[in-house]
């Protein structure tokens, strides 16, 4: 019995359900409300004392970290592998699955929260209610980081870091899909599933600006939205609360991250 305990609109967990439905793998999805604050109520610290989503329940274990889940579900389902058979193909994709964990994934929140969820935040919270909400997050250094979204959005110092590591990594992907389909070589594999959703979230904030001279980037980019997985992993979970789909709605941040690009 699989059982993914994930939210909508997390990039963590699109990661994890693009995977399971490239393997083929069916699972019970428990969604978490992280506006609600769900994950931060006693049953789900429960599960993760990090209060941080997805989480996986295979049969009478628990695996946390989304990259971890990725190998961990290789492992027990070798079927339909992401993983390259190649040594040096599967090196390449380790390496591209550890870019979120050393900083793409703080990044990502960086810009995302100055973008857009730290006007949904104020609209479902008054700041007493998202002060205390600040208080109950496990990790102190996210939470300082949150708060300083919450009071100064884009004029926060390490937005502009995070808006140009997002930089440096499209940069990177477009060197290395010049002379490959995909970042770990010729197989889609979980070094796409890893980076997918980041690219996804640019582009749902409106911010696909950022690719718009590199080919490469966009070539890959439409050929991840044509898998199968793309729809039945990201696409038909919608925004509620959190919405990340600015593109969508109209409302236009790629000056603001122009302007700390240019910086």
């Amino acid at each position: 019995m699989l059982t993914l305990y994930h939210h909508n609109i997390s990039v963590c967990a699109q990661k994890v359900r693009i995977a399971f439905d490239e393997k083929q793998l069916a699972y019970e999805g428990k969604e978490i409300d992280l506006m609600a604050g769900e994950h931060l109520e006693p049953a789900f610290l429960a599960i993760n004392p990090k209060g941080l989503v997805p989480v996986l329940v295979h049969d009478e274990e628990t695996i946390c970290e989304s990259t971890v889940i990725l190998e961990y579900i290789e492992d027990v389902f070798p079927e339909h592998p992401l993983r390259p058979a190649a040594p040096a193909a599967r090196a390449r994709m380790r390496t591209w699955t550890k870019v979120p964990d050393e900083g793409l994934h703080i990044a990502c929140a960086s810009v995302t929260y100055a973008s857009a969820f730290v006007h949904q935040l104020r609209a479902h919270h008054d700041k007493t209610q998202w002060e205390e909400r600040i208080a109950k997050l496990p990790d102190r250094f996210r939470a300082a980081r949150q708060k300083q979204i919450l009071e100064q959005e884009f004029d926060a110092p390490f937005v502009r870091d995070a808006v140009l590591l997002h930089d440096k990594v499209l940069k990177d992907m477009n060197v290395v899909l010049g002379h490959q389909p995909w970042l770990a070589g010729d197989e889609f594999s979980l070094a796409d599933v890893a980076i997918i959703p980041y690219v996804t979230r640019l582009e749902r904030l409106g911010l696909d600006g950022m690719w718009a001279d590199r080919p490469n980037v966009a070539r890959w980019f439409e050929a991840t939205r044509a898998r199968p997985s793309f729809d039945t992993a990201i696409t038909a979970f919608r925004s509620n609360a959190y919405d990340d789909e600015l593109k969508k709605h109209g409302i236009d941040v790629w000056p603001l991250v122009e302007r700390l690009l240019a910086a």
